[in-house]
């Protein structure tokens, strides 16, 4: 584990989920299935949501948060909770007007 997290890269689960959001937008207007945008909202919230941690946990989250003192823990803590919300709510705002639905 070089980083602490297995190897994976930061925000690689944000990217995938707006792959993956994509993916749905461009099938939903292909297939003329407008109902497969609502399926869209969660996804826009779990991505919001894994942005906030790869910005402000993913550093402090290093070696298991070894080398991180209890405040920067607990900083990053309260950052991460206001911000996923914050980017949940950005992220499905954001679908709703690339959608329209």
């Amino acid at each position: 584990m070089p980083n602490g997290h297995g190897g994976v890269p930061r925000f690689v689960s944000a990217l995938m989920l707006l792959v993956f959001l994509l993916l749905v937008f461009g099938y939903s207007r292909k297939e003329g299935l407008d109902w497969l945008v609502y399926g869209g909202y969660p996804l826009a919230a779990a991505l919001g949501w894994r942005f906030a941690h790869g910005l402000h946990l993913w550093k402090v989250t290093e070696y298991d948060g070894a080398y991180t003192t209890d405040e920067a823990i607990n900083d990053a803590v309260w950052k991460y909770l206001v911000g996923s919300v914050v980017y949940a709510v950005l992220a499905m705002v954001a679908w709703y007007f690339l959608t329209g639905l």
